[in-house]
């Protein structure tokens, strides 16, 4: 079946269905133009139906894009068994855009571990990448882990916080923690706190696994494409929080200072979500690359 037969729902209010199930993977195809790839994130248990990659899903369709997405293995609507590796990942979005008609280079963006699936992405199959957008983003977990003003660094206010309920999550496995560990990182992402809305834990998480694909941080942080950043042949804008505690500014700036043809952008009143807490701005800088719609 092609994507193009049946479109999600946009009532984010209610469950979006996959465009396609190709051999167990779920793809989206989201409104009408020019295709992009929004790469989903690697470690979410629920990836299309949340509020944060809906979030750009909407942005890019109002933008006269087609925006092409998918659930990564054993997360939402995609039944195939999970591998929880990059190579997992760079293959479904491989495999998304041709289940969806696309053949050659497309435009690329990604937003956070998204956002570092998507360098992958570039890195080793640039001939799939036209153009590439990167939001929050890092080279990997050597460059977010040692940023000044991450969570999971010293640095951070919150940081023996993060490290009790992390422990609490890795050692316990189970939903309640992860749902605190999300709550604390999340909570600190945003400027403006208004913007956070918290997942609360009930006592009957506590007999609930987490999520496996929330594994993803143990996968990523000893994955490192900084030494490869010159090999990246798509022109490349690099979107950033100035008080980002997820990817700070000094993950941008190295992918700017690596990537031959990048040009960086710092919102200065947002956290990990610009696109949410200084949205005019963001889709302005991400229309002068694509093009205003």
């Amino acid at each position: 079946m092609r994507a193009e037969d049946s479109r999600p729902s946009r009532d984010l209010n209610q469950t979006v269905r996959p465009s396609l199930v190709h051999d167990g993977l779920a793809v989206y195809v989201f409104g009408s133009g020019e295709p992009v790839l929004l790469m989903p994130y690697p470690h979410a248990a629920t990836v299309v139906g949340g509020p944060t990659l809906m979030e750009l899903v909407e942005g890019l369709k109002a933008s006269g894009r087609t925006v092409i997405t998918f659930d990564p293995p054993g997360a939402g609507g995609s039944a195939r068994p999970m591998h929880l590796d990059m190579p997992e990942m760079l293959g479904c979005a491989e495999e998304a855009l041709s289940a969806c008609g696309v053949s050659g280079p497309t435009d690329v963006v990604g937003h956070s571990q998204g956002g570092f699936v998507s360098l992958a992405f570039a890195i080793e199959r640039p001939g799939r990448v036209r153009r590439l957008v990167l939001i929050g983003a890092g080279a990997g977990g050597p460059s977010w882990m040692r940023a000044r003003g991450a969570i999971w660094n010293r640095s951070h206010p919150d940081y023996w916080r993060f490290g009790l309920v992390s422990s609490l999550y890795f050692f316990s496995r189970r939903l309640a923690a992860q749902k605190m560990m999300f709550n604390l990182i999340f909570r600190d992402s945003y400027v403006d706190q208004k913007g956070f809305v918290p997942d609360p834990a009930s006592p009957i998480d506590w007999l609930r696994p987490a999520h496996p694909r929330t594994r993803w941080a143990l996968v990523a942080r000893h994955l490192d494409y900084s030494p490869h950043l010159r090999v990246v042949r798509a022109p490349t804008l690099v979107l950033v929080g100035r008080h980002d505690p997820q990817m700070p500014p000094s993950c941008s700036e190295e992918l700017a200072e690596g990537i031959p043809d990048a040009r960086l952008v710092v919102f200065e009143k947002s956290g990990h979500y610009p696109f949410t807490e200084q949205p005019k701005e963001f889709w302005a800088a991400v229309h002068n690359v694509f093009g205003a719609p």
